[in-house]
Order: structure tokens, then sequence, then C-alpha cells
């Protein structure tokens, strides 16, 4: 069963815990890097609840999305309801930007993370441009 998004968590704290279980697992590493960023306290959530949400996200999709090159009906749907409730861009590029760091913290990008990080760029509309600018702009690296 799905969890819905709780009240008190970030929709972007949702989508890059999405992002993160896109291969399967939580990686120590990736904590890491999220730390060093700052990630957890500008997303608004606490590293446990990130990883919460990370754990279910592997439970909801994360497994599937390493056994196929595509997103499936149902993966597509979870993905974009997800990425749908991130309204505001600069909270879209945050995710981007946070992202991008996260999916090579483990020196690889997976097949599921590359696919889900180039599904969320094309369906928001962000070029890798776009990305790189937030890099070089986030004073928080």
């Amino acid at each position: 069963m799905r969890e819905e998004l709780h009240a008190a968590d970030s929709a972007a704290a949702h989508v890059l815990a999405m992002m993160v279980a896109a291969n399967g697992h939580v990686d120590p590493s990736e904590l890491r890097v999220l730390e060093g960023l700052d990630a957890f306290r500008r997303l608004g959530v606490t590293r446990q609840r990130f990883v919460d949400l990370a754990r279910r996200c592997i439970e909801d999709v994360g497994a599937s999305l390493c056994e196929r090159s595509w997103l499936g009906v149902e993966d597509q749907i979870y993905v974009d309801e997800l990425l749908d409730a991130v309204v505001d861009m600069q909270q879209r590029l945050l995710v981007c930007r946070l992202a991008a760091a996260v999916v090579t913290a483990d020196g690889r990008v997976t097949h599921g993370e590359r696919l889900v990080f180039d599904h969320a760029l094309a369906r928001w509309r962000i070029s890798q441009s776009m990305v790189s600018k937030a890099i070089l702009n986030d004073h928080s690296h």
C-alpha cells in the first residue's frame, strides 16, 4: 500500500527520497552527501524521517525500477504524483541540485536513478544547464 504524503513532510523531501530509492537501497554515502549539503534542514525533514520516506519509496517502486529499463504505468503515476506535488520552481531546482549530488555519491549512477532523474527533469521542464547553474549558485556546498 502506498503511503500518502504526511502533512508534516515536504513534497520536495519526498521526491528526493524517491530519487534516492530508485536504486533499490539507501546508501550511507548518499546520506553523508545530503548532510554535507544541509539537505534535511533545507527540505524541512529530519534525517530519520527522510530515511523512512526513502525506505517507503523502495517498498513502493524502488525495487521494480532496478528490474527494467522503463517506468511502468503504475510507477509513472506514483512518480508523477510526487513530482506534481512540488509546485515551486525554486524547490524543484533545489531537489534537482540535491539529486544530482546524491545519485553520484556512490561513484556511479544506476539505471533506476537516471530514469527517475531524467523523468523529473522532463516533467518539470528543467534543463541540465539549469541544474548546473543551481549547483554553481548553491552556497551550501
